[in-house]
């Protein structure tokens, strides 16, 4: 953070609606309750741009057990921007924590830019009856920089994000992603379009419109490798048929362009309206993005095949690593699910498979350095193995890990120390 500096950052300012009466316990119709406090989920932080010469306000979700993984997780990072991006913070964090979860997408951070970039100097072409050109004051030359210069090495020294980056522009705030897209489509890997049929026959010039603007930028990109997504509701249709013939230009436009590394998928979320389609838009574009069919390993047929455990789930999750450009690592741990490390290791050694189920905890403690349970089954493979000694000295610091952490398992965990050292006696 040599470089950059945060004015305040505030942990506690964003939390789960279910909470947001944080004096609930007082009062009089809420007898049973002895006590209330609100679940952070997020942070918000203010940054002071050299660059923009302003200050400007980000909301950031991290992972689950971002603090109890290993150095050797980084992360994409998925953007939303704009007074869209502030509203829809809350929705989008839920569909990202819970799709990651169930490993349907890779644990991503994701962040709002709540001011977004540029929104001005567009001219409608009658998209918006009630003004000729959109004005505003952000300056795309100056936050592109911002972006690049400022914010992702940010994100990268703070919170281990890596260079796999989406962006999600809705409705008025999709101008910024639009411009992006066109002039300087490198800044990210993924394109992501809501509510914005009205934004896209807007241009840069009378009469001309993004759509021909997006058409000539991947004409000039044979190697193109972004991915786009433009979705929008069919409520309007029928009072704005502009905005039906918009999307029909932008699928006839961007056919000539679709091959292995440029993909798009435009699509019409029927029965919603405007802002409601947020949620469905969402899920279909990251099941476009992280394929079911190529993020459900299912790790106990992976551990029947011939070869060593681990070495057959790395081999699992090794073309996605280089399919997406970021290290994808195995699970060491999941709720209520065998696909992970944790629940392999176990399964590894109650087969009698201790060299292996060694092999799967060294790496589950890799992953989770913190984690007692991945240092007891390591130690238990070894005493299964007769290396009382080794599984002493594992024995040994999971104790005083332990102590560390004020386990109530510490008495279970000395018992079984004691019991290989009278072993080795």
């Amino acid at each position: 953070m040599n470089s950059f500096k945060i004015a305040f950052v505030v942990f506690t300012l964003l939390t789960l609606s279910l909470t947001s009466n944080a004096n609930i316990s007082n009062s009089s119709k809420h007898k049973s309750i002895t006590s209330s406090k609100p679940i952070t989920y997020a942070q918000q932080v203010i940054f002071d741009s050299k660059i923009l010469g302003t200050s400007e306000v980000l909301n950031i979700y991290l992972p689950e057990n971002f603090e109890q993984s290993s150095e050797h997780h980084t992360y994409p990072v998925i953007f939303i921007t704009g007074e869209h991006g502030n509203q829809f913070f809350h929705a989008l964090t839920g569909i990202v924590k819970h799709l990651s979860e169930v490993e349907r997408m890779p644990k991503s951070i994701v962040v709002s830019l709540n001011k977004g970039g540029a929104t001005g100097g567009f001219y409608t072409n009658g998209m918006w009856e009630s003004m000729e050109k959109l004005n505003g004051d952000e300056n795309p030359e100056l936050y592109l920089p911002y972006l690049k210069e400022e914010i992702f090495p940010f994100l990268k020294e703070n919170y281990r994000a890596n260079n796999h980056r989406t962006i999600i522009g809705v409705s008025a705030n999709a101008l910024f992603s639009l411009d992006t897209f066109i002039h300087s489509p490198e800044t990210f890997n993924a394109y992501l379009f809501l509510a914005a049929s009205d934004m896209i026959g807007m241009g840069y010039k009378k009469g001309e419109t993004l759509i021909e603007s997006m058409a000539e930028s991947l004409s000039r990109r044979p190697d193109r490798e972004e991915y786009l997504y433009f979705a929008d509701d069919d409520s309007g249709f029928e009072h704005y048929p502009a905005y039906r013939q918009n999307i029909n230009k932008l699928t006839e436009m961007l056919s000539v362009y679709k091959n292995d590394n440029f993909n798009y998928d435009i699509e019409t979320i029927a029965n919603e309206n405007h802002y409601a389609a947020f949620l469905k838009a969402m899920l279909s574009a990251f099941e476009h993005m992280y394929p079911q069919k190529s993020w459900a390993p299912k790790y106990r047929e992976l551990i029947k095949q011939p070869g060593d455990a681990m070495a057959n789930i790395d081999a699992f999750y090794k073309p996605l690593s280089e399919k997406y450009g970021f290290d994808i690592l195995p699970n060491a741990d999941r709720w209520n699910n065998v696909n992970n490390l944790r629940f392999i290791a176990g399964k590894l050694l109650r087969e009698g498979r201790a060299k292996e189920a060694i092999t799967v905890a060294k790496r589950w403690n890799l992953y989770l350095p913190k984690s007692l349970p991945a240092l007891l089954t390591w130690a238990q493979a070894l005493e299964a193995m007769n290396l009382d000694k080794q599984a002493l000295k594992k024995y040994q610091e999971l104790v005083f890990m332990a102590k560390v952490q004020q386990s109530e398992h510490l008495a279970e965990f000395k018992l079984s120390m004691e019991n290989v050292q009278n072993k080795i006696k």
